[in-house]
């Protein structure tokens, strides 16, 4: 997604967990996700990140790979040297009536049946547009057919599979949440793809944990 607002042009992408890029004039921008936990609608902050384009500075995007469903919320400052931070833009996900592409990383049509059962009942709970890619062609005929064969770049994809545990950054190895990652003093989840570890989960308990189901 592009928006600009006044000199500032904002890049958002959710399509490998969550990316916001911004250009503009000023020498630093800072980004915060929040998060609404369900029935709660006072956001908790997950994470926030500092950056600039304009010099050597390390950070020049905010990324957080987490994949799996929030309702969250971005909010995009920018630095006044007269008012400090300013807010210019925010976004809450909300991907009613946009393209969602689920890919359906299995070998077994059994387990793929269960897992698109569920991707459509996502579908009628968000009022998207969906395509779905597996290796099963009985299944990928669900998706919607203005969207096949058509390089559209979706507002969201979600990856259903039984994924590794792959990060390696403090917020795993902490001690007081061994096992787990880590952010801000609430929120705790098993890996960037998976809120919890799946492999005491059946295939439908997997899809709705990654999916908010």
């Amino acid at each position: 997604m592009f928006t600009q607002i006044g000199d500032e042009k904002i890049v958002i992408d959710f399509n490998k967990g969550i990316t916001v890029r911004v250009g503009g004039p000023e020498q630093l921008y800072y980004v915060e996700l929040h998060e609404f936990k369900k029935g709660d609608q006072q956001p908790y902050i997950v994470e926030g990140i500092h950056f600039t384009t304009m010099n050597d500075w390390y950070m020049k995007e905010f990324h957080l790979p987490i994949e799996f469903y929030m309702d969250f919320e971005i909010i995009i400052y920018k630095f006044d040297d007269t008012f400090g931070l300013k807010r210019i833009y925010s976004h809450r996900y909300n991907d009613r009536d946009q393209l969602v592409r689920f890919i359906l990383d299995t070998d077994n049509l059994d387990e793929a049946s269960v897992w698109l059962k569920r991707c459509m009942t996502y579908k009628k709970r968000n009022e998207c547009h969906v395509e779905i890619i597996s290796n099963f062609d009985e299944i990928n005929s669900y998706s919607e057919t203005r969207f096949k064969d058509r390089n559209l770049t979706p507002y969201k994809t979600y990856r259903i599979g039984k994924f590794p545990k792959n990060s390696n950054d403090w917020k795993t190895v902490d001690p007081r949440k061994e096992g787990v990652i880590w952010f801000g003093n609430w929120k705790t989840f098993w890996s960037y793809q998976h809120p919890r570890l799946w492999k005491s989960l059946s295939s439908q308990e997997i899809v709705d944990d990654i999916l908010g189901l």
